[in-house]
C-alpha cells in the first residue's frame, strides 16, 4: 500500500512540475502587449508615439551603449538579420526593429547616433532607437519582465532577452541575447509570422 501512495505522490509531483514549466514558458507571457502610454524620443530627439505604430512584426531589444557583451553582440546579429529580411523583401514593410536604451542618462542622442552608425542603422527608418526617462523606460520594460538596475558601477545588470511582437504589438516570443541569440531561429520565427 505504501508503494502505491509513493507512486501516486511522484506522479502528482511530476504533473505539478510540468504545469509549472508550462506556465513559465507559455501562459505567463500570454496577453503581454507593448505599452503605448509612455513617452519616448528617437535618437534624433523627435517624439515617438508608440500608440500610432504601423502594423508590423517587431523585434524589441533593450540595451545600453556601454554594455561590454550581450548588447552589442545582439545588435550585431540583428544587423545581419536585417539583411536577411531585406533580401526576402519584408524588412521595412512588414518587419522592423525597436531598440530601447536602458541607460538614458548616459546614452545621449549623440551617443545613440554613434552606436547606430557602428551597426549601419543611422539612415534606417525601420530600425528605431528610443530613449526616455528611466521611469518611462521601466514602464515600457515592465510587461516583458525585463529588469535592469544600476549597481553603482559603469555597467548595468539587466535581463538578457530580446522580444518578438506580432503585428498587434503582442508578445509572441523571446530570444536570449548575446551568444545565445540564434539569428536563424529568430529569422524563421519572424518569417512564420509574416507569411
Amino acid at each position: 500500500m505504501k508503494k502505491k501512495w509513493y507512486i501516486v505522490f511522484i506522479s502528482l509531483l511530476v504533473i505539478g512540475i510540468g504545469l509549472g514549466i508550462s506556465y513559465l514558458q507559455f501562459w505567463r507571457d500570454a496577453g503581454v502587449e507593448l505599452p503605448t502610454d509612455v513617452r519616448m524620443n528617437t535618437a534624433q530627439g523627435e517624439e515617438y508615439n508608440l500608440a500610432s505604430m504601423d502594423e508590423k512584426v517587431r523585434i524589441v531589444e533593450f540595451m545600453y551603449t556601454k554594455c561590454p557583451d550581450v548588447c552589442p553582440l545582439t545588435t550585431q546579429r540583428m544587423m545581419h538579420l536585417k539583411e536577411q529580411f531585406k533580401d526576402n523583401g519584408v524588412y521595412g514593410d512588414q518587419v522592423e526593429f525597436v531598440t530601447v536604451t536602458i541607460d538614458p542618462e548616459n546614452d545621449t542622442n549623440e551617443r545613440l547616433q554613434q552606436y547606430m552608425k557602428s551597426f549601419g542603422a543611422e539612415e534606417d527608418p525601420s530600425w528605431i532607437f528610443l530613449r526616455g526617462s528611466v521611469e518611462d523606460t521601466k514602464k515600457l520594460a515592465e510587461p516583458f519582465r525585463f529588469l535592469f538596475k544600476d549597481n553603482g558601477t559603469d555597467y548595468l545588470v539587466h535581463t538578457s532577452y530580446a522580444y518578438l511582437l506580432d503585428k498587434d504589438n503582442y508578445l509572441v516570443g523571446k530570444f536570449p541575447m548575446g551568444e545565445a541569440f540564434n539569428k536563424d531561429q529568430v529569422y524563421n520565427t519572424v518569417m512564420d509570422l509574416v507569411n
